[in-house]
């Protein structure tokens, strides 16, 4: 039973094209996690690859397959089912590694000994917006563990770096919320799911302190820009 996912989950709703977020059916007027890593020009993705036909079919498989194997996560996660995402091989190749993973990770933190793992838990914020991939909580221990799932080619591990810290804040104004106190950060994970780069990593304390100074120099654009 998903007793921690009840408590921090709102009625949130996420508009897929345009990745809108409505809290009880109004929409938020505030900025998503990935609209404010663009807000630093180094980090944002650069698409003119897309400029050809060839280009942009590339980046649509690679936006597909970022869907799918987050849906696959999702549904193993929340209803313990696999499904298949499509017929493409080297989704097919990805899933079985993702889900392996997964059970990796269930039997790293089992449910017998407090651990609970949330998938998808969409958060509002003060001053932005964000769905985080993967929370491992634990209310006996007072621990939690964030994950993310990445399918690019290129690792960016800067860039991902500054968007778990993110996330992290946001989760941080919702345990103030729903009055959880004293939780404990145990570390930040990234599990990246593509045939090139196959890889679970850590993010080290050196990486996330870059990321401290990168979310300050963003929030502080963000305040400017609201003056």
């Amino acid at each position: 039973m998903k007793k921690v996912k009840k408590i921090l989950e709102r009625n949130i709703l996420i508009e897929e094209l345009t990745h809108k977020y409505y809290l009880d059916g109004i929409e938020v007027n505030k900025p998503s996690v990935s609209k404010l890593i663009d807000l630093l020009p180094h980090h944002v993705f650069d698409t003119s690859f897309a400029e050809t036909p060839e280009g942009q079919q590339i980046l649509d498989l690679a936006i597909a397959r970022g869907k799918h194997l987050h849906k696959i996560a999702e549904n193993f996660i929340n209803e313990k089912v696999t499904k298949n995402c499509c017929e493409i091989k080297s989704h097919f190749e990805m899933k079985e590694w993702l889900l392996w993973v997964l059970n990796k990770i269930s039997n790293d933190y089992p449910e017998s000994e407090g651990w609970e793992i949330i998938s998808e838990l969409s958060m509002i914020g003060k001053e932005y917006v964000g769905t985080l991939d993967l929370l491992l909580i634990n209310t006996k221990l007072k621990k939690y563990v964030i994950g993310d799932i990445k399918t690019t080619k290129l690792l960016a591990k800067n860039k991902e770096a500054l968007q778990v810290v993110l996330y992290n804040d946001l989760l941080k104004e919702r345990f103030k919320q729903v009055k959880f106190s004293g939780f404990e950060l145990q570390s930040f994970f990234v599990i990246n799911c593509n045939l090139i780069n196959k890889q679970i990593y850590l993010i080290d304390e050196e990486t996330l302190l870059k990321a401290n100074t990168e979310k300050e120099e963003i929030l502080a654009i963000l305040k400017s820009l609201k003056i």
